[in-house]
């Protein structure tokens, strides 16, 4: 994707855990005001890092981006503290529903507006996220370590909003829930994209579900971008469809084992 209408571009970024682990290696993404962008990839092709150097979390890890620069509105970031880039309305929800356990649903909420004040502003933020997630206004008192793992997946992207994101990064949001509470939260973000126009970028192991919801992909692989397209084309694409959807040319469905000897095609690296 070339766009010149992007407020994030990644651009030929280079990841080091530890000073010597290179991790991501010429990376370069672009997400686009108001759209959807998925990342796909298997586990450790380096989707993860990609979001935690966008948003400021690799520092924790000892990892830092020696290479390369992130643009976010036009403006460089990738030299600042989380907290900063925070403050700049990037936010990342991060894989595995994390969510203050002690506390009730609202006041996890609540947690997520602590940098955009309170008071009226609150009031209307809550009520914002009690309309997409109606779920949440009927457990909004009760402990979140003790709701279901959709209602906390809920919680945490419902925190996120609080804080009226300008993009939000959301990391494996499927990961662990049933079938019909995916649905039920992927229905959501979309509607969230399409009335309060917040960009997402969305890593996803669930490449069918993410296609459907993004119309642009990216593919992750060693670190790499093997592959970007349209998400139309990319589920044509026949070797989207074997490793990653699972699909033969006939339709059926492939299993793992079918298909574990994957390799990208040559033009791929053109």
């Amino acid at each position: 994707m070339e766009t010149t209408d992007s407020i994030l571009k990644i651009n030929n970024i280079e990841v080091r855990y530890h000073e010597v682990i290179l991790v991501l290696k010429g990376v370069s993404i672009e997400v686009p005001h108001g759209g959807i962008v998925a990342l796909l990839g298997a586990n450790g092709a380096g989707k993860s890092t990609t979001l935690k150097a966008i948003s400021g979390l690799l520092k924790h890890e000892d990892g830092e981006v020696t290479d390369g620069s992130i643009e976010f509105m036009d403006e460089r970031i990738d030299k600042l503290d989380a907290e900063s880039i925070a403050k700049r309305g990037i936010f990342q929800i991060i894989e595995g529903r994390r969510v203050f356990e002690h506390l009730t649903v609202e006041e996890n909420l609540k947690v997520g507006a602590h940098l955009r004040g309170n008071g009226k502003q609150l009031k209307n933020r809550l009520e914002m996220v009690y309309h997409y997630f109606s779920r949440l206004k009927e457990k909004r008192n009760e402990i979140a370590g003790f709701v279901s793992g959709g209602e906390q997946q809920m919680t945490v992207i419902g925190r996120a909003l609080m804080a009226q994101p300008k993009l939000m990064l959301l990391d494996e949001p499927s990961m662990g829930l049933a079938p019909f509470l995916i649905k039920e939260i992927f229905d959501i973000i979309t509607t969230l994209n399409k009335s309060e126009a917040i960009p997402l970028l969305l890593v996803e192991q669930n490449a069918k579900l993410a296609l459907n919801v993004a119309p642009y992909a990216y593919v992750m692989e060693n670190g790499r971008i093997v592959l970007d397209d349209t998400a139309d084309k990319l589920q044509e694409n026949p070797d989207i469809k074997d490793f990653y959807l699972g699909m033969t040319d006939l339709g059926g469905r492939k299993s793992f084992r079918d298909v574990k000897h994957y390799k990208r095609r040559k033009r791929w690296l053109t």
